[in-house]
C-alpha cells in the first residue's frame, strides 16, 4: 500500500510538472509568436520604406536625366538654328552680291 501511494504521489507530480511544463511551453510559444509578428511587422516596414526610398531615387533620377536631355536637346536645336541663321545670311549676302553684279554689268 505504501509503494501505491508512493507511486500515485510520484505520478500526480510528474502530471502536474508536464501541465506545468506545458503551460509554460504554451506561454513560450506565445511570446515567440508575438515576437516573430513584431519582427515582421518592422520588416515589413523597413522594406516598404526601402521601396519607397528607391522608387523616389529613381524618380529623381529620372527628372534628372529627363531635365539633361531637354537642355541638350535645347542647346543642339539653338546650335542648329545658329547654324542655319548663318547660312541664311551667306545666301542672301551671295543673292545680293550677284544682283548687284548683274544690275551694274546691264
Amino acid at each position: 500500500m505504501k509503494t501505491l501511494f508512493k507511486t500515485l504521489f510520484v505520478a500526480a507530480a510528474v502530471t502536474l510538472s508536464a501541465a506545468s511544463c506545458t503551460e509554460q511551453n504554451q506561454e513560450n510559444a506565445e511570446a515567440n509568436t508575438e515576437a516573430a509578428a513584431d519582427n515582421a511587422a518592422v520588416a515589413t516596414d523597413d522594406a516598404l520604406e526601402n521601396a519607397g526610398q528607391a522608387v523616389e531615387n529613381t524618380a529623381e533620377n529620372a527628372a534628372a536625366n529627363t531635365e539633361a536631355a531637354a537642355e541638350k536637346a535645347a542647346a543642339e536645336t539653338k546650335a542648329a538654328a545658329d547654324k542655319a541663321d548663318n547660312k541664311m545670311d551667306a545666301a542672301a549676302g551671295d543673292a545680293k552680291a550677284e544682283i548687284n553684279a548683274a544690275t551694274r554689268t546691264n
